[in-house]
């Protein structure tokens, strides 16, 4: 049977260490990752192979020959462009003119493909995907097969609230030739993106095989360590190069270990022709690779050395890992997670701090201290965004030269010479840290308008009304004497960037993929505050003000003085209202439920300091905020505004469903996600529940228009009950949690827009992963709030079983 490995990927994730080799180059106990791949194919009979080559593909050529050395028949086939997955191996066409597997060069596994074979030819499918459940499955392409392994469902890299499965593809097929037939040649065609999808559109049979073994991806720098760990303790049935002295120690040939070294803690592998000097200790999960010099007093824990590396005495190695061909010089300390490229020199008594990447080909002189572009005790995430952009502690986290280098990461992403639109809240943090990120955008050649302090709502209205490529707002968090900070990335419709472009962003930031413009490509700014007045002529615009002079509503309006002062006043001045208004930072909602009701204002209003948010009070003093004031909104849209399509998120109450269908309108249901809900209405100049300004001028005029007060519109609006709570849970366990709920709700009507809904007798329960905190949102929704309680406390009891059973 004939083979194909995939060999052309160029690991920009593990950067710097494939620099200067491609990803299946990278060695894995002192032999290149694709090596594996080959012993695996030839183990069980797979001799004729094609390799598909893209990125440095004669380093793998050296590397392999025509592979007689290694008891296979290897064919290569190179892209002179980027062909995608399954592009590159129809390059291979001609030789693939059986059944065949592919296989990632760039993975490890040791899982029995003889029997993958077999279950292929018994299914009779066109295509059968050998899958693997793992713990965390968002970095995946996720897959459903129904109860004859046949495959129903798969998405591509999902989000926690997309997760309906812990079975993910690991990259390897078994496929029929006919696959050949769905595409074209030398076009960009992708295996999990495109051809999958198209088949099973199509309603070709493909099955899914959950192997049992082994298998890594080597997707990021921590698998990579881990990988040789694995190997080491004997979880993959693999050889290891290399001569087994005793249990958990390797020594290759030529290697002379001097009288006093000290080997602490085992495993250990240490290749042939190294010199390891008397007085060297060396400790557990330590690899050095061949022709390696370390002399006395050196120090390793749990780090990896690849070849022709000389470390000087009273060097220490702690979680690191070095390329080669580098010097280290005495008393120089590199610690966990840091990985230095080729060819570099380092001097002595040089400290490089942990997670900073040095990349080939640099001269560190002696005595730095390396934070490289992370600050001395600053924290590294691995994921760089959270729900509504970049957060951290001011100053501190989200320094100036972390803003510095997220805003040329940005910056390189979007073409040179847009604009951008910064903006941030009166706190000096904020306006230091906009100055920071406005410095790096010009660097990377981008245009900016500044346009001093002023709220998000304003930002998105000045990214269309200037037709930005984008806009970022910076702001601190409440409460008030909070250090956390906020930096919120908006795109040219002036919503939140997508889950892609906040990839993008982060990889590049990663791996300082920076573009540097030249000096006279550099940005230019512009200051211009006088778009807030634009905003809030826009604002008034979209109301009648004439017909609510009339009126002269009694208001209490309660907003941050501080952050708002200077722009809400010139509104009520415009309106005609009889404003009481109060500083919030000063009450509660509750007192200011209290006030409106004692003084027997029409209406109150809580407005956030950043005017994304409120909070409405009717003249009795009830609250409406959250679902309620969703569903008071989607009433009014369809009631007043001729709306017929309106979006909420699945967490919604479905009396807007009810709303909808009394006034002919329909419901879209979106994502919990901002995005996913402001797509809906993108067209629009104004994001309703993403500016509390906006949505309580609309509700002013609606009472006006309809000569009514706001207790009698929410008497008229289905009364919802909406029970909430969260349940603990490893991230661990978050895919296979979700996958037995989607399991045991086959009899039930379920949805699968986000998380997993199902529809009870009296209502919903919502299962929803969180995607920054190890916990599952459990949402209810019931005729009494005693129904709704119960229902979300059974479904949660539902999970602590899940889990407690693992």
């Amino acid at each position: 049977m004939k083979a194909v490995i995939m060999a052309g990927g160029k690991g920009s994730r593990l950067r710097p260490l494939t620099c200067n080799k491609p990803k299946p180059m990278v060695p894995v106990l002192n032999k290149p990752v694709m090596e594996y791949a080959v012993e695996i194919l030839k183990r069980y009979d797979m001799t004729d192979i094609a390799v598909t080559l893209q990125y440095l593909p004669g380093v793998v050529e050296e590397y392999f020959g025509n592979g007689s050395r290694f008891g296979v028949n290897l064919r290569y086939f190179e892209e002179t462009i980027p062909l995608g997955t399954a592009g590159s191996v129809k390059n291979a066409e001609e030789f693939l003119d059986e059944t065949f597997l592919v296989i990632s060069g760039d993975g490890i596994t040791d899982y029995d493909l003889g029997r993958a074979v077999e279950y292929h030819r018994q299914k009779g499918g066109i295509v059968t995907i050998v899958m693997a459940k793992v713990q965390n499955p968002l970095e995946y392409g996720v897959i459903m097969c129904d109860d004859n392994g046949r495959i129903t469902r798969f998405l591509e890299k999902p989000s926690w609230g997309e997760v309906f499965s812990d079975t993910v593809n690991t990259g390897i097929y078994v496929i029929e030739p006919e696959i050949f037939d769905y595409f074209e040649k030398d076009v960009f065609f992708d295996f999990s993106k495109d051809l999958f999808p198209k088949l099973l559109a199509m309603g070709k049979p493909m099955y899914g095989y959950v192997a049992e073994g082994y298998w890594s991806d080597i997707g990021s720098l921590e698998q990579y360590r881990q990988t040789h760990n694995d190997l080491m303790d004997g979880l993959v049935r693999a050889a290891i190069r290399g001569k087994k002295v005793e249990e958990g120690l390797w020594i290759g040939d030529g290697t002379v270990l001097e009288q006093g070294v000290k080997i602490t803690e085992k495993p250990v592998y240490i290749g042939e022709d190294c010199r390891i000097d008397a007085g060297t200790e060396i400790g557990r999960y330590s690899v050095i690779g061949n022709n390696n010099t370390v002399r006395g007093g050196s120090s390793l824990k749990r780090s990896i050395l690849w070849d022709y590396n000389f470390l000087d005495h009273e060097v220490e190695l702690r979680g690191a890992t070095v390329c080669n061909h580098n010097q280290i010089q005495a008393n120089s300390a590199i610690f966990e997670g840091a990985v230095v490229g080729d060819n570099n020199l380092i001097g002595r008594r040089v400290t490089v701090k942990p997670q900073v990447m040095i990349w080939p080909g640099k001269i560190i002189e002696d005595n730095s201290v390396v934070t490289g572009s992370l600050i001395w005790g600053e924290v590294f995430r691995k994921n760089l965004f959270s729900t509504y952009g970049v957060t951290g502690i001011a100053n501190v986290e989200i320094s100036p030269e972390i803003v510095v280098r997220l805003a040329v990461a940005h910056g390189s992403t979007i073409p040179q010479g847009a604009y951008m639109v910064v903006s941030s809240d009166h706190h000096r943090s904020s306006q230091v840290t906009k100055k920071a990120y406005a410095a790096g955008l010009l660097a990377a050649g981008i245009n900016v308008y500044d346009l001093g302090v002023i709220t998000t709502p304003i930002n998105r209205y000045a990214v269309k009304s200037l037709q930005a490529k984008g806009g970022i707002h910076v702001r601190m968090l409440p409460p008030q004497d909070s250090p956390q900070i906020i930096l919120e990335f908006l795109d040219e419709n002036g919503i939140n960037i997508s889950k892609d472009m906040e990839r993008k962003i982060e990889n590049t930031f990663v791996q300082e993929d920076f573009r540097r413009a030249e000096i006279k490509d550099l940005g230019e700014i512009q200051y211009i505050p006088q778009l807030a007045d634009a905003y809030r002529e826009g604002l008034l615009k979209t109301i009648n003000r004439d017909m609510i002079k009339r009126c002269r509503f009694r208001l209490l309006f309660a907003y941050d003085y501080k952050n708002l002062g200077w722009f809400i006043p010139p509104i009520f001045e415009q309106l005609g209202c009889q404003v009481t208004t109060i500083n919030s930072v000063d009450y509660s909602m509750e007192d200011v439920a209290g006030l409106v009701q004692d003084n027997q204002m029409d209406m109150g209003v809580l407005l956030n300091s950043n005017g994304d948010d409120v909070i409405l009070f009717t003249p009795s003093g009830n609250v409406i905020r959250e679902e309620r004031l969703m569903t008071l909104w989607a009433y009014i849209s369809m009631d007043s505004l001729g709306e017929r399509e309106i979006g909420v998120p699945v967490t919604a109450p479905s009396a807007i469903e009810d709303i909808a269908s009394r006034m002919g309108g329909s419901v879209i249901r979106t994502k919990v996600h901002p995005r996913s809900l402001m797509e809906v209405s993108r067209e629009s100049m104004f994001q309703p529940l993403f500016d509390g300004t906006y949505i309580f001028l609309k509700v002013l005029e609606y009472l006006q228009a309809g000569n009514t007060n706001l207790e009698k519109v929410m008497s008229m609006i289905p009364r919802s009950y909406i029970y909430k709570k969260e349940v603990g849970c490893p991230w661990a366990d978050k895919g296979m949690v979700m996958r037995r709920l989607i399991e045991d709700a086959k009899q039930e009507k379920v949805e699968l827009v986000d998380g997993i809904k199902v529809f009870t007798e009296d209502g919903w329960v919502l299962v929803l992963p969180d995607c920054e905190e190890p916990v599952f949102r459990v949402i209810s929704e019931a005729s009494s709030i005693e129904e709704a309680e119960e229902q979300a406390n059974r479904y949660a009891c539902k999970i602590e079983e899940i889990k407690s059973a693992v």
